[in-house]
């Protein structure tokens, strides 16, 4: 059975060390097209134990190696600033660098000195990524330099980091259309040309603001194997009639649903449409749902 990135569950764990302000559950992620906030290639080289903090948005990025053109987050300019985000951090040796471990943490806070809370790890001469959910200082307390603290013990070290997306507060703001239950269909047409068919779609959808989330389970058959169920949890935003999200992860057996997907889609009237784009291989699946409840 190939893969499967479509409605699939994307686990978002904020508890995995010391610096975790607020719980997952009071959190909305909202995934955006991964933006390269760093890149101290093109600045300095992290140096053994010296910490340095990084901007998460922002259209300055140029001075610390990221995008010249910026990385603007969904809620920039309306005073709701994120708390965490899902950062991919990687680590490029030098010519005299050696094994080590990079941590990432609120830059409002005293840096961790020991690995048992290291974000990546790294040997001598490789490269190496991890994508791992961030904790930012808290706003109106960060630094003037970024939210986000990293710090390499053991070894000089050079680091690229992108976002992938950003986690927010819920302000109990709701009322757009998106919001409700939505059934439906979909099809799926992989690399090698293989096509599969996604059946009894239902997916249950909560807004705030402008952000959409909630849980989704189908039915999918690929060929001639058996009908597979999946479910799954999904996120994103929306920009007037159209909503950016992301599905990934996944609760199914590997390899039938592994990897994550962006979806792009519009939402006209009580119908919501649109394509998903899996980031592992670049299958693509058309996806319509029908909004059955308010």
């Amino acid at each position: 059975m190939k893969n499967l990135a479509l409605l699939s569950l994307f686990i978002i764990i904020l508890g995995l060390n010391a610096y975790t302000p607020v719980q997952a559950q009071d959190l909305v992620y909202v995934a955006v097209e991964p933006c390269r906030l760093a890149d101290t290639r093109k600045t300095s080289v992290m140096d053994d134990g010296v910490s340095r903090n990084f901007l998460v948005s922002g259209s300055t990025l140029s001075v610390q190696g990221g995008d010249p053109t910026g990385c603007i987050h969904p809620k920039d300019g309306t005073g709701i600033e994120p708390l965490a985000a899902s950062v991919y951090i990687v680590a490029v040796p030098t010519v005299s660098s050696g094994g080590g471990w990079l941590t990432a943490f609120p830059s409002d806070q005293i840096p961790p000195t020991s690995n048992s809370v290291a974000t990546l790890n790294y040997t001598k001469d490789q490269v190496i990524g991890n994508t791992t959910i961030a904790t930012l200082c808290q706003p109106g307390s960060c630094p003037i330099d970024g939210q986000l603290g990293l710090v390499s013990f053991s070894s000089e070290q050079n680091v690229v980091i992108d976002v992938q997306g950003y986690f927010y507060p819920l302000s109990g703001g709701d009322g757009l259309v998106a919001a409700g239950q939505y059934v439906g269909t979909g099809q799926g047409i992989y690399m090698d040309g293989t096509t599969s068919e996604i059946t009894d779609v239902t997916a249950n959808v909560s807004q705030d603001g402008n952000f959409i989330y909630g849980t989704a389970a189908f039915t999918v058959r690929v060929g001639v194997n058996d009908p597979v169920m999946q479910g799954g949890q999904l996120s994103g935003h929306i920009q007037g009639d159209a909503i950016k999200g992301l599905f990934g992860g996944c609760t199914g057996p590997a390899p039938d649903c592994v990897g994550a997907a962006i979806f792009d889609g519009k939402l006209t009237g009580s119908e919501l449409f649109g394509t998903v784009v899996d980031l592992r291989d670049g299958s693509t699946f058309t996806l319509t749902l029908q909004r059955t409840s308010p």
